[in-house]
């Protein structure tokens, strides 16, 4: 089923999922605990999900609210037409949601965030950092490329390029600058990894 929408984005073997690069970053590195958010900030928080259900209002909208409880409060977190939602969180999950914090009514409210489980490693790769966007195509989306580039990031890969050369022009070593221009820790060291990588497909052009 993917392959043929995969084709579209020059995406045949695995090895291209890594070569196929972010254009721009959602900066959700701001972590933050809830008794400090302000209206109009974008920030993550991360806690106990203690209540989600869909609820449908008088104009026939679909609304999915949830509760998060992190040590020092709980705050309310609102989608609109997601469904799919209440099924993909739980109560009792620990989450991390990245979005706009927004009144509503006269309470804070995070309006429509990013979402995901966070496993015992506490590890995040859709919010809490500088989370890539992809070029996307029908069925596509970023966030299920960044799930498969994770996974392949994970698995060694080779360097190719001799120490003297990497050593004069201060450049990243391979594996590294795959996965700071994929995960960056900062946009210094992703501006980095784009350098190297761009020595790697000038390398491929002169072949």
């Amino acid at each position: 089923m993917y392959a043929k929408r995969l084709e579209k984005l020059g995406i045949t073997r695995l090895s291209d999922f890594l070569l196929h690069l972010p254009f721009r970053y959602d900066d959700f590195s701001l972590i933050s605990p809830i008794n400090t958010i302000q209206e109009g900030e974008v920030v993550t928080i991360q806690g106990t999900l203690m209540e989600i259900k869909n609820e449908f209002t008088k104009r026939h909208k679909k609304l999915q609210r949830a509760k998060v409880q992190d040590r020092t409060g709980i705050l309310n977190i609102l989608w609109f037409n997601q469904m799919f939602i209440t099924q993909a969180l739980h109560v009792g999950d620990t989450v991390s949601l990245s979005g706009r914090v927004e009144h509503n009514g006269h309470t804070l409210v995070l309006m429509s965030p990013t979402h995901e489980v966070l496993d015992s490693s506490g590890k995040s790769i859709h919010t809490g950092r500088l989370v890539p966007i992809y070029p996307e195509t029908a069925g596509v989306s970023s966030k299920w490329l960044r799930r498969q580039v994770h996974n392949l990031l994970s698995r060694p890969q080779s360097e190719y390029l001799p120490e003297y050369i990497r050593t004069r022009h201060n450049y990243l070593d391979y594996p590294t600058a795959l996965s700071q221009i994929h995960f960056p820790d900062t946009l210094d060291i992703m501006q980095q990894a784009k350098e190297r990588l761009m020595r790697y497909f000038l390398c491929n052009l002169v072949q």
